[in-house]
């Protein structure tokens, strides 16, 4: 199954992606965690991002860089999946190796599954660099929901799933806040990020009770759905990206919607996405909105 409507009661196949850095490890450990709350499958994969042959070198000599490069992925594979078994021994976990660049590899492994898990960083890295790339490119272009997994993360979360919502939010988002949080018994503190602007004769154009009525009116349908989860609106006077990375600090996770690219892997999510990837320290739910 694969849809961004997808409620956690029907997620059944969690894939993370995996390298050998400590980003990617803390990744996995947060796969595996959701994975055993929702009773789900978890699959580990690698990407090797084999270069095109190399026209100047042998034949034996491409086969033994291939040759190795496999072995090592499938050492990364191994170690994860042994790292998990150790701390979940009743989850199931399988691994996938992929030839192809990494936001390739993991998004095409993503067409059966359900949600996509990745952290920020990857091996190598330098710091304040994001896997840069690769995290925006999946955040853009995944078939499924993609959770980014940062690089600080506290050592108890909030029970408390943060919605991002803007003045014209679709409801992809919405639902999969309200259905996560029903899920996992969460509460659901909807976010509004807005910069007052004066109108004419120095009113506000937008007061902050005109801002709570029109979230309200967006949340409505989804907490009808799911009326057992709590709800709290908080409109915030400021830019969006540092207005949600504040709001959402030591909550279990934000969520927030990103249009999908239909073009090459080169585009990103959006300015407001890749801010929130490269400064939230929150785990960053991006969900597609076709």
């Amino acid at each position: 199954m694969n849809t961004a409507n997808a409620s956690p009661e029907e997620i059944t196949r969690i894939l993370v992606g995996v390298d050998a850095s400590a980003n990617s490890a803390r990744a996995a450990e947060w796969a595996a965690s959701l994975a055993v709350e929702l009773g789900a499958r978890l699959t580990v994969a690698h990407a090797l991002d084999l270069l095109a042959p190399n026209c100047d070198a042998g034949w034996s000599e491409q086969t033994s860089y291939t040759e190795r490069r496999h072995r090592d992925g499938e050492g990364v594979l191994a170690k994860a999946t042994a790292r998990l078994g150790r701390r979940y021994p009743d989850l199931p976990v399988t691994a996938e190796l992929s030839e192809l660049p990494p936001a390739q590899g993991l998004a095409i492994l993503a067409q059966d599954a359900d949600l996509l898990v990745t952290g920020t960083r990857g091996h190598g890295g330098f710091t304040g660099m994001l896997l840069g790339s690769v995290s925006n490119k999946l955040a853009a272009h995944a078939p499924c929901p993609v959770v980014v997994i940062g690089v600080d993360q506290p050592a108890e979360a909030i029970p408390e799933v943060v919605l991002g919502i803007a003045r014209d939010e679709a409801p992809a988002p919405i639902d999969f806040a309200f259905r996560t949080a029903a899920r996992l018994g969460l509460t659901v503190r909807a976010v509004s990020a807005f910069e007052p602007q004066i109108a004419y004769g120095g009113y506000y154009a937008r007061t902050q009770p005109e801002i709570e009525i029109e979230v309200e009116a967006l949340i409505k349908a989804a907490h009808e759905r799911y009326p057992q989860v709590p709800v709290v609106i908080e409109p915030w006077q400021g830019v969006p990206v540092p207005s949600l990375v504040q709001a959402a600090r030591g909550a279990r996770l934000l969520v927030v919607g990103s249009h999908r690219r239909h073009g090459p892997l080169s585009f990103g999510p959006g300015h407001i996405v890749h801010g929130l990837l490269s400064h939230a320290d929150t785990p960053v739910a991006v969900i597609p909105i076709p």
